[in-house]
């Protein structure tokens, strides 16, 4: 059983490096401004954290396993090209529910690098999967996999940035078809040569 001031303590920390994530640049951040954001000294902030990354890696961490649990669940398998747009199905409903700050960690130029991470660590997760669900080596289990979450992450935060500037039923749609057949499939969807 966690004692309830370290599960106080952490909460204040995370709560602390959300808002001032917000407010500058990862590599601006110091242990004192999160200290004092959460009232805690820096001794305290040790204690729980080898360092700020170490604490944003717990972002990193948490966002990944959720994404993991979303992609992976049952019934209605997890399988993309068994089951056109569930992926996208999945992972659209996490961003219209997920709290501001994911998505921030997800979409943010600043914060890239924990978007990177958060990629690495889903792609990790589900490529012993794909390496068993489809007969791969284990090479092409990760580059396969890679493709997938990376595209896919990618895709999203264009869209959820506004960058695309089209209706969610059309990036599903080019979503999904990029995924099940790539560049030659898109090409014929949307009329391209």
């Amino acid at each position: 059983m966690t004692d309830r001031r370290v599960v106080r303590t952490n909460q204040a920390l995370r709560a602390a490096f959300r808002k001032l994530a917000q407010q500058y640049r990862f590599r601006e951040i110091t242990v004192q401004q999160l200290t004092a954001e959460a009232n805690i000294n820096r001794k305290t902030f040790y204690l729980h954290f080898d360092s700020i990354d170490d604490l944003a890696d717990s972002f990193t961490a948490e966002i990944a396993d959720q994404l993991l649990g979303l992609l992976l669940r049952e019934p209605a398998n997890h399988d993309p090209f068994q089951h056109p747009g569930v992926w996208f199905d999945r992972l659209s409903a996490y961003f219209d529910e997920a709290p501001t700050f994911y998505t921030f960690i997800l979409t943010s130029d600043d914060y890239s690098f924990l978007s990177r991470r958060v990629k690495h660590r889903v792609a990790a997760g589900l490529a012993a999967d794909f390496q068993q669900d489809y007969q791969l080596s284990a090479t092409d289990a990760k580059l396969g996999v890679n493709f997938l979450i990376d595209s896919t992450l990618t895709l999203f935060r264009l869209y959820i940035t506004k960058q695309l500037g089209i209706s969610k039923a059309e990036f599903r749609q080019r979503m999904v078809t990029l995924n099940l057949k790539g560049m030659q499939g898109f090409l014929a969807l949307t009329g391209g040569k």
